[in-house]
């Protein structure tokens, strides 16, 4: 049972990253139309130029999840690369546990009034012509946090399961 939520998750995680792969590309093409109107065109559009935030912040904060389902994320490796596999076992559950829950725990907390709040009254853009979906936009805070929540969970799972053994 802890190994099918464990693939479950894994597999949500990996389907986030397939489909957020896709980002990239398409802010490279928004950014390269923002340029070709403003030089070739001597036009320009604030709702595709703030897309461009929009679509940079599903591509990190949507990404968040993945990155550390692949053990892509920043890791400070001083002691860590010395560590017997056990140790790093260790590690990565404690440091899951007493690190990155608590920060979860703190981010939940601080994001989701503030995300609520911005849908209660359908924030918009300040610029008149910009993008009206700012609680759109905030609603990644989110993402974020349900994607790095979902990796820590799989996380403290895998690992628990391989120090204290499967009790399933």
């Amino acid at each position: 049972m802890v190994d099918m939520l464990i693939r479950r998750l894994d597999g949500f995680a990996a389907k986030t990253g397939d489909i957020l792969a896709l980002l990239p590309l398409l802010l490279v093409l928004v950014q390269f139309a923002v340029v070709l109107l403003v030089y070739v065109f001597s036009s320009g559009s604030v709702q595709l130029q703030e897309s461009l935030q929009y679509i940079n912040a599903l591509m990190f904060l949507g990404g968040a999840g993945y990155t550390a389902f692949k053990d892509e994320h920043v890791r400070v490796d001083l002691l860590y690369c010395n560590f017997s596999e056990h140790g790093k076992t260790r590690a990565n559950f404690y440091g899951t546990l007493f690190l990155l829950v608590p920060f979860l725990v703190l981010f939940w907390h601080a994001s989701l009034p503030y995300v609520a709040d911005s849908w209660a009254i359908l924030e918009t853009s300040v610029e008149a012509s910009g993008l009206p979906f700012i609680y759109i936009l905030k609603s990644t805070l989110l993402l974020f946090a349900l994607t790095l929540s979902l990796h820590a969970i799989a996380d403290l799972l895998r690992h628990g399961k391989t120090l204290f053994g499967d009790k399933t």
